[in-house]
């Protein structure tokens, strides 16, 4: 059952992701923070990928002030908060992200995966590599090397990335003013159309029903 409690033991609680949300009845919340926290660990410990220790800490930080900004909401507040899942993510939205990953994202998390394996991968050589020549050699003629690589490559392929999300965005851009233009000018012709072809018969001469009903009246006057 979710109720205000003791601000200094949800003090103590929120050092821990996940636990102050626990504490304070959000099992969704909390059950969440703590499942992110453990995976993000995990990650970082089996990639050996030292950029993505950074995400463990912002989650952490999240989770602290999260659970705190929780307890020191007033009662009416507090009790009209629901028990969501990560980031107030609900069924709904949860079904959403999954169909988006599953779709439209499937290729940039096939990337991501990939170059994840690649870093592993790298890690592994290089150690062999040290294990076979030994330290002299390594750090001597082997070491610089692998550094460059190693620095220079991950900097390399940011940049392409940048780049080519730049270059994407521009023509995405391009494309929508181009749409936009192009559906504002068939609009304005189809207008110009609904005005005219009242006027029009079947030949295309507005005037000739006018001309045939003249004759037609002069040749009864006649008779």
């Amino acid at each position: 059952m979710r109720k205000k409690k003791n601000r200094f033991l949800l003090f103590c609680f929120s050092f821990l992701p996940g636990a102050g949300e626990l504490y304070l009845g959000f099992m969704n919340m909390g059950l969440s923070l703590i499942l992110t926290f453990s995976l993000l660990w995990v990650v970082v410990g089996v990639t050996s990928i030292g950029i993505l220790s950074f995400l463990p800490m912002v989650l952490w930080v999240y989770s602290f002030f999260h659970a705190n900004n929780l307890g020191a909401l007033s009662d009416e507040e507090f009790y009209r908060i629901e028990d969501t899942y990560l980031f107030g993510l609900d069924h709904k939205e949860m079904e959403s992200l999954k169909k988006s990953l599953s779709g439209r994202y499937r290729k940039v998390a096939a990337i991501i995966l990939i170059l994840l394996g690649i870093s592993m991968l790298w890690d592994v050589t290089t150690d062999y590599i040290y294990d076979m020549v030994g330290p002299d050699f390594y750090y001597a003629y082997v070491a610089r090397y692998v550094n460059a690589i190693s620095s220079d490559l991950p900097q390399l392929i940011i940049s392409i990335v940048i780049i080519w999300c730049g270059v994407k965005l521009i023509r995405g851009k391009k494309i929508e003013l181009d749409n936009i233009e192009e559906s504002t000018e068939k609009n304005a012709h189809n207008g110009m159309y609904q005005n005219v072809s009242p006027n029009m018969n079947q030949t295309g001469n507005p005037n000739m029903n006018q001309d045939m009903n003249h004759d037609s009246q002069q040749g009864g006057g006649q008779q």
